[in-house]
Formats: C-alpha cells, sequence, structure tokens
C-alpha cells in the first residue's frame, strides 16, 4: 500500500498550518451561547461524566434541533428490532440548510458523472458542500462515541468564539448519527448500572466492566453490524445505507472502541487494502490523519497510525462507504468500558477522555473535510467517474436464475439495495457463452458503484502479492497471519446461484431492477390431485413451513419421481387433495406469491418413474417444534445468526433454552434442537458429560439434534460420543510422548534443517484459515442433500478439519471437495487446501429414532451465507419428517 508524503498531501491540498498554532485556542476552551442548552441542563451530567443512555442521547438531539432549527435538524431513519428509534441530525450553515433538498438533487447528480456536462460538474462542484457523515456506536458496548456525537452537535451550533465551527458550518454539511445499535448501548447501560457501586471501579475484572451474556456489542438478534453492511440483514443497517445513498457522503467516519489499554487509533490503514480502493481515496485518509496528529498533539493525546486495522472486506463502516466513492474511516478509543479503566502502567483512563478524544477526532474530521472542500467533492465524483469507465477485470456480471431461483431472486434485489444497477434478462437469452433457460440478472461492471460492484460480485477478490508473502513468512516463524477478517464474500458464491464473468459488456436490455420490487411466484391452477413442491431452493422449502404451520398434510420424497412428464427432485413435497383442508388453493397462492415459491398442479398421483406417493419412500412433513441452546457457554453471533435465520428469513418460532438447562430440561415437546457455536467453557462447562445424556436421550427419542460450527466438538467428544467424527491434528505433524518419568530419549540436532524440526510444535492443530469460501459437493443417496445436486459453497474459519467417517458409522450428506477444485473465493494456506480436500462438511447418523446432524462449519453465521440455507432446513424439516418418533 502506497501512502504519499503527508507534508507533499498538505501542500498539494492547501492544509494550513497556521490554523494549528500553539497560540489557538482548542474547542476545549470555547464559549458557547447560554440560549442552547448543554448535556448538564438537559439531562443533569457533563459531557463524559455519565453513559447516556440512548433514549436520552436521541432526546437530546432532537432538543438542540429545537433550539436551533436554522443550524440543525433531526431526520429518523429507521427503528431497531426493539423499538428505538434511529435518527441523524444534520448541521449547517442557515444557508445550506435552508436549501436541504437542492443539496441533495445535486448530491444525486454528481454521483452519476454519466452525461453530466464539464459545465454542470465544475457549477456542482463549486457550490456543494462537503458532505461529512459521523457514526457513533455501532458495536453498543463501545460507549464513549456516543456522548462524543452529543458533544459535537453541540459544539457546532453552540459555539461562539470557534473559527474551526464557522467554517465547518459553512462548507460542509456534518451528518452525526449517534447511536448506530441502541439496542446493543441499552443492554451495556443496563449492565453497568445494576453492576455500579458507590464510586467507579477501574479494577478491570469488576462486576461493571464485566457484561453477562451477550453483553452490548450486538443489536438484538446478536449481529456484529460492523459486517453488516453489504449484507443488509438487520432493520438498523438497511435503514443507515439507505440514508448515505440517500445523501451521498464524501468523508465518512465510524468511531469505535477497543482494548483500554490501547490508545487512539486512525487511518492510515494497516495493509491489506481492498485493490477496488483508489490512491485518491487513500490519500484523503493522509489529509485527515495529519489533522488528527496535529490537534492531539496539542491536548496531548497518544494515537497510532497503519497498525491492525486494514480496509479490504467490504462490510465495515469505512469499506463500503469508501466503495460508495467517499474517504471513510475508522475511528478506535481505548475503552473504559465505564467511566473508569486502570491500565496495567497504574494510569486510569477514564469515560470522560475518550469521549475528548472521539470529539476532538469528529471535529478535525469536519475541519479538513471543510477546509479541503472542492478536494473532496471533486474527488467523490472523480472516483465515480472512474469507476464508470474502468476498463480493467470483468465488464460485466451475468447471474442465473435456472438452479437457484429464489437465491438469484433474493440476491438482485440486495444488489439494487446497494445503489448498483441491476437489469432483468428474459428466459431463453443467451450472452456471454451462457444460456439462461430461465433468464436471469445483468450487472453491467463500469457503472458509478463499479468499486463495490466489482468486490461485491467478482469471484475473488485478490490479496496484494506482497503482503501474501509476508503472511507466509510469519507463519514459517511461527507467527499469526496479520488479517483482520475474511477473505472471501463474492455475494453469487455465497448465495449459491450461478455467475458469469463477461470480458466484454454484453449487448443486453431489460427492467431495472429495484430493491422493492415483488419476489415473482409461480402458482397452478386447481388441480383434481393436489400440488406439488419442487425441493429446488430454500423459498420452496419455505412455503412448506409456511403450509406446514396451517396445518396442511403434505409429503417429502426420498427420490426424485417423474408425473405428467415432469420429473421432480428428493425432498419435493406433495399435497393430495382429499386429505387437504377446504381453503387448500387459497393457502397455496397466498404463501406463494407472499414468498416467491412455485409449485405444480397435479391430475393424478400416478407416477411415471420413481416412488408412488403410498410408498414409504415418502414421509410426512410435520410442523417442527424447534428449541435452540441460548446464553453463557454459547457464542452469541452464532446464536444470533441462527436465530435470526430460522425466525426471519423463513418464519419459524424458535424456543430459546439456557445451555445450562440442556441437560436436566424436558426436551420430549420439540422435535429439534439446535447448538450455536460455543464460548468460554462452552457445552462442556454449561451441560458436561452428565448432561449429555438427556441429549442422547432426545434423539434417541426421534429428536433432530443438530451441532453447528464448533459445537461439533461437544458431540464428537469421545466422553460424549453423539456422532463418530473426531478432530484432527495438522498432518505431517510430530506427536507428543509420554516417556518415562522426567525423563525422554536423547536427541542430535545436526543442522538448521533439524533444528526447524525440532521445534515444530507436537500435536498441532491446523494453522487457522482467516476465512474462504471452499466448494462442497453432496452425497446423491443421502436424503438431506436434496436441493444439492449442483453442489454449494461453505465460509471456512478457523482451524476445525474432522477426518472422514465411514459410511457404516454416518452419512457424510456435504464433503469438501477436492484439492484442485476446494477453493471458490479467498485464500487458504496451501497445507490447509491438502488437508481440508475430501473431508466433511454435514455428517447425519440416525440414533435410536431420531438423528444427530453436525455442520463443521457454521452456515449460519453473520446471516450471510444463503446458498447453505436449504442445508440448514433440511434438517430442521426434512429430519423430523423421517423421525420414528410416535405422534
Amino acid at each position: 500500500m502506497t501512502h504519499r508524503i503527508l507534508l507533499a498531501a498538505l501542500a498539494a491540498f492547501g492544509l494550513s498550518a497556521a490554523a494549528f498554532a500553539q497560540s489557538a485556542p482548542t474547542p476545549l476552551e470555547a464559549r458557547y451561547d447560554t440560549a442552547i442548552p448543554d448535556l448538564e441542563a438537559a439531562l443533569g451530567h457533563d459531557f463524559g461524566e455519565e453513559i447516556t443512555p440512548p433514549e436520552d442521547a436521541v432526546d437530546y438531539l432532537r432538543t438542540l434541533a429545537d433550539r436551533a432549527p436554522e443550524r440543525m435538524q433531526v431526520f429518523d431513519y429507521a427503528t431497531s428490532w426493539e423499538g428505538r428509534p434511529l435518527v441523524y441530525a444534520v448541521i449547517g450553515s442557515a444557508e445550506n440548510m435552508a436549501r436541504l433538498d437542492e443539496i441533495r438533487a445535486g448530491l444525486q447528480r454528481l454521483a452519476d458523472p454519466r452525461g453530466l456536462s464539464n459545465a454542470d460538474r465544475e457549477d456542482l462542484i463549486a457550490t456543494l458542500p462537503v458532505i461529512v457523515w459521523l457514526g457513533y456506536g455501532v458495536h453498543g458496548d463501545e460507549i464513549s462515541s456516543t456522548d462524543a456525537a452529543l458533544r459535537t452537535a453541540y459544539h457546532l451550533i453552540a459555539a461562539a468564539n470557534d473559527p474551526v465551527a464557522d467554517t465547518i458550518r459553512e462548507d460542509a454539511l456534518v451528518i452525526i448519527d449517534p447511536t448506530q445499535n441502541p439496542d446493543g448501548r441499552n443492554r451495556f447501560v443496563n449492565s453497568f448500572t445494576q453492576a455500579r457501586g458507590l464510586q467507579a471501579d477501574g479494577y478491570r475484572y469488576s462486576a461493571e466492566h464485566d457484561q453477562p451474556w451477550p453483553g452490548g456489542r450486538h443489536n438484538h438478534y446478536l449481529f456484529d453490524m460492523n459486517r453488516d453492511w453489504f449484507i443488509m440483514t438487520q432493520p438498523e443497517t438497511l435503514g443507515r445505507t439507505a440514508a448515505m445513498l440517500d445523501w451521498r457522503p464524501m468523508v465518512i467516519v465510524d468511531a469505535h472502541e477497543m482494548g483500554g489499554d490501547q490508545s487512539y487509533f486512525f487511518p492510515p490503514v494497516a495493509d491489506p487494502v481492498n485493490p477496488v480502493l483508489t490512491d485518491g481515496q487513500l490519500e484523503g485518509h493522509d489529509i485527515i490523519g495529519l489533522n488528527h496528529a496535529m490537534w492531539f498533539d496539542r491536548i496531548g493525546s497518544d494515537y497510532f497510525t497503519r497498525e491492525i486495522f486494514d480496509a479490504f472486506y467490504p462490510g465495515y463502516g469505512d469499506t463500503w462507504p469508501m466503495m460508495q466513492g467517499g474517504v471513510a474511516m475508522t475511528y478506535e478509543q481505548g475503552s473504559a468500558r465505564g467511566l473508569v479503566w486502570t491500565r496495567r502502567n497504574g494510569e486510569d483512563l477514564t469515560y470522560a477522555d475518550g469521549v475528548t478524544n472521539h470529539f476532538i477526532a469528529s471535529l478535525s474530521t469536519a475541519q479538513a473535510a471543510a477546509e479541503n472542500r472542492e478536494r473532496f467533492v471533486r474527488g467523490f465524483h472523480d472516483v465515480r467517474a472512474a469507476a464508470s469507465n474502468n476498463a480493467d477485470g470483468p465488464a460485466a456480471i451475468l447471474l442465473s436464475r435456472e438452479t437457484n431461483r429464489w437465491g438469484a431472486e433474493r440476491l438482485a434485489r440486495l444488489i439494487a439495495r446497494q445503489g448498483i444497477e441491476i437489469t432483468r434478462i428474459d428466459a431463453g437469452t443467451t450472452a456471454c457463452g451462457t444460456a439462461l433457460p430461465e433468464g436471469g440478472f445483468l450487472v453491467q461492471l463500469n457503472q458509478p458503484a463499479g468499486q463495490l460492484a466489482r468486490t461485491l460480485l467478482e469471484r475473488d477478490t485478490p490479496l496484494p502479492e506482497d503482503f501474501l508473502a509476508g503472511q507466509e513468512d510469519r507463519r514459517t516463524r511461527g507467527l499469526d497471519h496479520e488479517l483482520y477478517d475474511v477473505t472471501a464474500w463474492s455475494l453469487p458464491v455465497m448465495f449459491n446461484v450461478q455467475s458469469t464473468e463477461c470480458a466484454n459488456r454484453p449487448n443486453l436490455s431489460g427492467d431495472a431492477v429495484t430493491a422493492d420490487d415483488a419476489m415473482p411466484a409461480s402458482v397452478a391452477d386447481s388441480a383434481r390431485f393436489g400440488y406439488v413442491i419442487p425441493w429446488t431452493d430454500a423459498g420452496q422449502a419455505r412455503l412448506v413451513a409456511a403450509l406446514a404451520a396451517e396445518g396442511v398434510p403434505m409429503r417429502t420424497a426420498a427420490s426424485e419421481f417423474t408425473i405428467d412428464g415432469e420429473t421432480y427432485p428428493a425432498g419435493s413435497v406433495v399435497i393430495a387433495r382429499t386429505s387437504a383442508p377446504a381453503n387448500l388453493d387459497s393457502l397455496m397462492r397466498l404463501h406463494a406469491r407472499m414468498i416467491g415459491a412455485s409449485y405444480a398442479g397435479l391430475a393424478t398421483s400416478w407416477t411415471e418413474s420413481g416412488p408412488n406417493f403410498g410408498s414409504s419412500q415418502f414421509a410426512d412433513i410435520i410442523a417442527p417444534r424447534i428449541a435452540m441452546a441460548w446464553g453463557e457457554g454459547t457464542d452469541a453471533n452464532s446464536a444470533g445468526g441462527l436465530r435470526y435465520v430460522l425466525e426471519r428469513r423463513y418464519g419459524l418460532p424458535v424456543t430459546v433454552i439456557r445451555a445450562a438447562r440442556l441437560g436436566s430440561a424436558d426436551l420430549s415437546g420439540f422435535d429439534v434442537l439446535i447448538l450455536p457455536e460455543q464460548s468460554g467453557g462452552g457445552y462442556g462447562a454449561e451441560i458436561g458429560e452428565s448432561g449429555s445424556g438427556n441429549l442422547s436421550r432426545f434423539a434417541q427419542g426421534g429428536g433432530t439434534l443438530i451441532a453447528l460450527g464448533d459445537a461439533t466438538r461437544f458431540v464428537t467428544d469421545p466422553d460424549i460420543n453423539l456422532l463418530p467424527l473426531r478432530r484432527e491434528r495438522a498432518a505431517d505433524t510430530p506427536t507428543g510422548s509420554s516417556g518415562e518419568g522426567a525423563l525422554v530419549s536423547g536427541s542430535v540436532i545436526e543442522d538448521d534443517a533439524a533444528l526447524q524440526a525440532a521445534l515444530e510444535p507436537r500435536n498441532a492443530r491446523p494453522d487457522t484459515s482467516p476465512g474462504a469460501l471452499l466448494n462442497v459437493t453432496a452425497n446423491a443417496d443421502a436424503f438431506l442433500s436434496a436441493g444439492y445436486a449442483e453442489g454449494a459453497a461453505a465460509m471456512v474459519t478457523g482451524s476445525d478439519i474432522y477426518t472422514a467417517v465411514p459410511l457404516d458409522e454416518a452419512d457424510t450428506v456435504l464433503r469438501f471437495a477436492g484439492p484442485d477444485d476446494l477453493v471458490a473465493s479467498g485464500y487458504l494456506w496451501d497445507e490447509n487446501i491438502a488437508q481440508t480436500a475430501y473431508k466433511p462438511f454435514m455428517v447425519s447418523r440416525r440414533t435410536g429414532s431420531g438423528f444427530v446432524v453436525a455442520f463443521t462449519q457454521d452456515p449460519t453465521a453473520r446471516g450471510y451465507q444463503e446458498g447453505l440455507d436449504l442445508a440448514l432446513l433440511n434438517a430442521v424439516i426434512l429430519a423430523p419428517a423421517r423421525s420414528w418418533r410416535l405422534r
């Protein structure tokens, strides 16, 4: 990654060093308009004196807007799952505030340089303010940023003697998003309030710093919303990204906290940097970073840059806006995680310290943007103009509806929601050498949002070669890799949608797709015998779940069958009119249209090939009663992702049970019990060997027990032994020897190579994968593989690799592909490729009357692997149908 010399950036863009003369007052010394209430007057505590609850933060912003409407307005943009409002405040000069609609219209014109004349472009650049978006507290327990947001808003509208504030108001519109995660912040505030005592306690292990599960980091569904920006599963993310596309910010901040022993981070960023980002955008980091350095030197605060926090993964609160054309930054303040934190060196870090640092960084950001208004406005235009004319890489992406129609439709709407242009292609079209008998979608990559479109839709975003070489060198020295997040995120791969990268721009036209387009359904006329629902994608499974909840009797096939000349795959569901409710036709139409699913009519039950409907190969579908582990011992991200996918995406109600209760709870009322990934002591500590008998009895009695990701460690532990899988150590590594007493065998080390061999860890685990998408293939003989004839891809993180399981011990439903075809997207160490190839991803074993199913990686992680949803639904819906439990 190239950084320009900072002083050269100053000279080029006119940042005035005189503004930082030591004699100039700092914002900490400002006088304020007494007609505008400060925080103490409004809420009874000063900035940084207490942790302001989210509802009070919103109320204070509304109060400020009421007192100074000519300088500030507040807009609602979303409502959290728990009903809390999310708002942003717009702050500017009276002149700019009076023309907000005109400014927004101009921003939309500037954001699409195609067809914009030179004169119009220059007029917009000359007259538009720079849009500065300051976002705070996406992690609810990273608390100081929200109070810094309130202080920033107050300062910008009430400071009476600050030329910096004057400049910001004149040349910028500052948008302040004070509480990006109000539900998480509320959870933290409650935890802290309940634990606090007579005085603030800096001891790091005191209860006020030790949040109970799940902590305040996550939102209601326990999502890490700083990974949700491009997958857009949560209402907070949906509202925020829509607001950003409305305002087109040019300078963006996402303010966070980190460990209390750290100081303050601001960009320039660490390597690696996503290759779609431009040198000009990175130079913007330098300009703003140097401004911060001057201010932090003035107030005596430490900071660091170019370490830890990279700009590769596109789902952060800095990278997603940056790939829309702006200059975006993550700021990280060492956290008091309360009102005071005693650092390892004995110094106390106060909450007020964190609030002050974020406040200064916020003002410094707005100042640098305002003083370089033309540079940042023009830079935004230039990035989007360059994206519209980029000749590097593929020219277009073609998405097929053929094998995963529902997934392709959902993906198309998600792409449109990002502000990326996408068009629908008619059935029967051929383009880029690909036939589209069912139609599909086309994304031309030469478009204003081309930066984001390329990184999200191309099969792979390569890591820089020099960075990879450095990581491989670190591995040889026994050091951890420096990747902050996953290396793969291709949306077509994660949605299991067939895509083609077109070398040339296809000459195709079609209707533009919008995020709000209705999902197309295919409904049949009333048929004499009944209906069949092909088991081809997760939308079909959702239709089956909805009908089961309505009490519609249905049967699922273990193998494919042909009727009236049409062949239906294994898993397909048949509904006979004679046993169905009288309103079957209307129920079918209603749910299919709501979901976007399809079904066909059957005039007869006669099958031309395959099993007849009365065969034992058909099993009765039930509305599954689902329970899942919750609370201490479970990983909050995994538990939340699982619950969200089942409840919100597929309408399946879930009962959550504290993990510690699972060893003794009566589970007979449930058909499915799911163990999300573990944390802390995991299920071994919460359930233990003795409690595992209850889980075994659940499966033996006809239940389906499902383990996700590292919960597989628990069900495969030799002392638990619910599945015959075993985790592997790294291949070709030495194993330890117990020896005799304190003595071990002697050895002679003859050279450096022998020394390195002697230093190899005993019983080493495979190296940890930061995250890559790996191809999986289906076992057609396993009924739980229904819908995966073409395979899929799974996100693989960590170091867990399991042995291949013999056919007589369990069914390997889905396994990883061979080494030459394994990596679908991203980067994986060569040794891991060799060892992961052909190993199990999804395993099932009949246990008594029920089943134990394990996914060796979590298919619901972050809610972004929609292509694996059907595998989970197979376990949740199809396995209970084949239980031998008496009903």
